[in-house]
C-alpha cells in the first residue's frame, strides 16, 4: 500500500511538474508510446531503462523538495510566534523599568534597564530568526524549482532514449518523429535546469548570510542573559 502511495505521488508529482514548467518535452512531436517498445527486446533497452532510472530519482528529489518546504514553513511559523512572545517580554521589561522608575530605587532601576536591555537583545535575536527563515523558504522553493526542471530533462532524455530504442529497432513509427526535435527539447531543458541552479545557489548563499546573522546575534543574547531565544 505505502509503495502504491508513494507510485500515486510520484505519478502527480511528474504531471504538475511538467504543467508548470510549460511542457518543454511537448515542443514538437517527441511522444513515444510506451505501447510502442513492447516489440522493442530487452537488450535493446539499455539505455530506456537507465533514463528511466533517472527520471524516477529527479521525481524523488521534487517530492523531497516539497518536503523541505513543509518543514521549513514550519520552522517560520515557530520563529515568528517565537518572536512575538519575546515582543510580549520586551514590553514587560519596559513596563518593569516605569515602575521602577517611579520608586526612585537606583538599584531597582538599573536592574530593571538591565533586564530591558537583555529582553531588547532577545527580540532582535528573534526577529533575526524570523527573516532566516523566511529566506530558507525562498531557498526550499528554489530549490523545488531546479529539481522541477531537472526533473524536465530527466523526461525529455528518456523520451529521446525510446525514439533511439524504437528506430534502431527497426520500427517505421520511428519515422513519424524527428531526432532534432528530440535533440532542441532536451537542449532548452538543460538550459532552464542551468538558470533554476543560478537562481537555487543564490537563495542558498542568502539564507547561509541570514543564519549567520541570526546566530551571531542570538550568541550575543544569550551572554548578556536575554530570553525568549530558540537555542536550537
Amino acid at each position: 500500500m505505502a509503495q502504491a502511495n508513494w507510485r500515486r505521488a510520484c505519478v502527480a508529482v511528474l504531471g504538475a511538474s511538467l504543467m508548470v514548467l510549460g511542457g518543454c518535452a511537448t515542443s514538437g512531436n517527441t511522444e513515444v508510446k510506451d505501447s510502442w517498445l513492447a516489440r522493442v527486446p530487452e537488450e535493446g533497452l539499455v539505455n530506456v531503462r537507465q533514463a528511466e532510472a533517472v527520471k524516477r530519482q529527479a521525481t524523488d528529489n521534487v517530492l523531497r523538495a516539497d518536503v523541505g518546504i513543509e518543514d521549513a514553513e514550519r520552522a517560520l511559523d515557530i520563529a515568528q510566534r517565537s518572536a512575538e512572545a519575546s515582543k510580549l517580554r520586551k514590553d514587560a521589561a519596559k513596563a518593569q523599568v516605569d515602575a521602577a522608575k517611579a520608586t526612585g530605587q537606583l538599584a531597582s532601576i538599573q536592574q530593571a534597564e538591565m533586564n530591558l536591555q537583555g529582553e531588547e537583545m532577545g527580540l532582535a535575536a528573534a526577529r533575526a530568526q524570523v527573516s532566516w527563515r523566511k529566506e530558507n523558504v525562498d531557498a526550499w522553493q528554489a530549490q523545488k524549482e531546479l529539481r522541477q526542471r531537472e526533473l524536465q530533462v530527466a523526461d525529455a532524455e528518456l523520451n529521446y532514449a525510446q525514439y533511439r530504442a524504437l528506430k534502431q529497432n527497426g520500427d517505421v513509427r520511428a519515422q513519424q518523429l524527428t531526432e532534432g526535435d528530440f535533440l532542441s527539447t532536451i537542449s532548452k531543458a538543460k538550459r532552464k535546469a542551468v538558470e533554476a541552479r543560478r537562481d537555487a545557489d543564490a537563495e542558498t548563499l542568502e539564507a547561509r548570510q541570514a543564519r549567520a546573522q541570526w546566530e551571531q546575534l542570538r550568541g550575543q543574547a544569550q551572554g548578556y542573559g536575554g530570553s525568549g531565544l530558540d537555542r536550537r
